[in-house]
């Protein structure tokens, strides 16, 4: 399917001719994500407002064209491959920290913004925002709200969902939706901001995101221990846990893991144990 010109000409009209790519090469780059699946889309649109992105949605509802939204596509989910005959709405233009908000504990963000760049702009104010997804360095804030993301942190801090406060969504037909805000107990109503968190994109396109933050921890330790038997290793782990305490981050390392991360980067891992924390 080629998409009619006029289709095209409306899409320029909103974001400019530049940020409608249509030319084979560029699109071979929107057409997979961390995953083996690949499926080439017929234009991308690159919006910089929400207000063009409702835009867009409205001339693809009103020409029944499909659109997937993407912002990074390191997910390994194929969240953001594209369907046949589709449009890619890539967010990455719109990636303004719109506001730190020190008085409430919150950050507005843009959908495009780095993850790892607004932990980085946060923690320069003494916040922290603690989800830490293994792409944090690649992944968008809301890609991440998406996906309901979550990293090693997850253990002590949770994931994605229990940090997102607020969001603007584009639903559809290209009616703005607003949710939530900076209040911690928002408790009327539906919770809609919940509901659209973890959707990957089926259910609106998130465009802007009200996050929690915390107090940047005044301090952090690494600790290593090496057990002979890997039963020993996951009962330490229970009674760390059952102890009361619990660490940002706890893993644990068989005999085969240790010796490929020793192989790949010779790190001094002791390869005559089972396990490690």
């Amino acid at each position: 399917m080629m998409f009619d010109k006029q289709v095209l000409q409306e899409l320029s009209t909103i974001v400019g001719k530049q940020h409608v790519l249509t030319q084979p090469e560029d699109l071979v780059a929107y057409s997979y994500d961390g995953t083996f699946t690949e499926q080439r889309p017929e234009a991308v649109v690159r919006p910089n407002t929400t207000e063009q992105v409702s835009q867009v949605m409205q001339v693809a509802c009103r020409r029944d064209v499909k659109v997937v939204p993407r912002g990074m596509a390191s997910g390994l989910a194929a969240g953001s491959i594209p369907l046949e005959d589709s449009i890619v709405l890539d967010l990455c233009r719109m990636n303004r920290i719109l506001e730190i908000d020190e008085l409430n504990f919150t950050t507005t963000v843009e959908a495009g913004v780095i993850t790892q760049d607004l932990a980085d702009a946060v923690a320069r104010k003494g916040f922290f925002y603690p989800p830490d997804p293994s792409s944090i360095k690649q992944s968008t804030l809301g890609g991440n709200a998406a996906c309901n993301a979550g990293g090693p942190r997850c253990l002590k801090y949770g994931v994605t969902g229990d940090y997102v406060l607020g969001l603007t969504v584009v639903l559809a037909d290209g009616r703005v939706l607003r949710t939530g805000g900076k209040a911690i107990k928002n408790v009327s109503g539906y919770n809609l901001t919940q509901l659209f968190v973890g959707s990957e994109g089926t259910l609106g396109v998130i465009t802007e995101l009200v996050l929690k933050l915390i107090s940047l921890p005044k301090a952090a330790r690494t600790a290593k221990a090496v057990f002979p038997r890997l039963a020993d290793a996951s009962r330490c782990v229970n009674s760390i846990l059952t102890a009361g305490i619990t660490p940002a981050t706890i893993e644990l390392m068989d005999e085969t893991t240790i010796a490929t991360i020793e192989e790949a980067m010779h790190l001094g891992l002791p390869l005559d144990v089972e396990a490690m924390l």
